[in-house]
């Protein structure tokens, strides 16, 4: 029998490589898209070029049923429009030309932009302000056409962190005094952090879900108290020293509207720090967060003092 075709793009990101040893471990065929020449596993097929080459994109996709996209041009916003938007809707091109049957596309919980909702859900107004959020939400129009005899889903996740790339566990993991006056400033805003194995496992979940028509999802840990600054600080610290009691909810730091004003002054826009992302569209789907911001602090934890033991031999 032969097996399933799964193309990924964005493969070696923290959600993207996720997906790729799911894939892996499943059976499927996994084709992934890169520019860079790459050591890579058994099972996996390479097509070397640019997601703005169409005629890689067409040999890419031809006689696959799944598609992830999780490529994005992050930092250079002079690549942002092409790579985000322009790359995008060439996939959909390609993608109408194959017989795809699912197409998973990683957008951002950026593409919100500046709102006034304390709890931000799919039904929020999108108004993004940067070319980053911009780009993002112009890709997602696109996706959101949909595909003929494709289930297409879109997904949001919030702040993306791993064991690599720890986000705002940073502060907790380096602990200077440095890192402490940034949690005494921001200590009561939202990380809104959320790791890229429970956003992988979103990717995944819809594959052998009914999805009639474009669907979007957040995908995000907002609603656990911890999720602020301070309490991931105090997380962090109690599951380092192995004592879940002493984790308090009460560290003093500024109030949210202190960093907010600072953000105002020096970008001239800003959310104020106690906006949140509801999951509660995707959890109604029956989808569950294996890890969580509990799991993630753990993980996180444990690979320190890998790293430290590590480093002592």
């Amino acid at each position: 029998m032969k097996l399933s075709v799964a193309c990924v793009t964005g493969a070696t990101g923290m959600i993207g490589k996720r997906i790729v040893s799911w894939l892996l471990d499943e059976g499927y065929e996994v084709r992934i898209l890169s520019r860079k020449q790459l050591k890579i596993p058994a099972g996996i097929k390479v097509f070397r070029g640019d997601i703005v080459d169409s005629v890689v994109l067409d040999q890419f996709l031809h006689g696959a049923q799944m598609l992830f996209h999780c490529a994005a041009e992050l930092q250079n916003q002079s690549l942002m429009w092409k790579v985000n938007v322009e790359g995008t809707k060439l996939l959909i091109e390609s993608a109408y030309k194959s017989n795809l049957k699912y197409f998973c596309h990683v957008s951002s919980a950026g593409v919100i932009g500046a709102t006034q909702q304390k709890w931000v859900d799919e039904m929020t107004p999108c108004n993004p302000g940067d070319s980053y959020e911009k780009s993002k939400w112009a890709a997602e129009q696109l996706v959101m056409m949909g595909i003929p005899g494709c289930k297409v889903v879109v997904l949001r996740p919030t702040n993306v962190i791993d064991e690599d790339k720890p986000g705002a566990l940073a502060l907790p993991q380096q602990d200077s005094w440095k890192e402490w006056i940034q949690v005494f400033i921001k200590g009561g805003e939202c990380a809104h952090i959320i790791h890229a194995e429970d956003v992988a496992a979103a990717a995944i979940y819809f594959i052998s879900k009914p999805v009639e028509h474009p669907e979007c999802f957040f995908v995000a840990n907002d609603d656990h108290k911890l999720n602020t600054f301070a309490g991931l600080w105090d997380l962090y610290r109690a599951i380092l020293k192995g004592n879940r009691t002493e984790i308090s909810t009460k560290r003093w730091h500024l109030p949210v509207a202190v960093p907010y004003l600072l953000r105002k002054l020096l970008r001239g826009k800003s959310n104020m720090g106690d906006v949140r992302y509801s999951s509660k569209k995707i959890e109604s789907e029956g989808f569950k967060f294996q890890v969580g911001v509990d799991g993630a602090v753990q993980r996180i934890v444990s690979y320190r003092r890998v790293d430290d033991e590590s480093t002592k031999r």
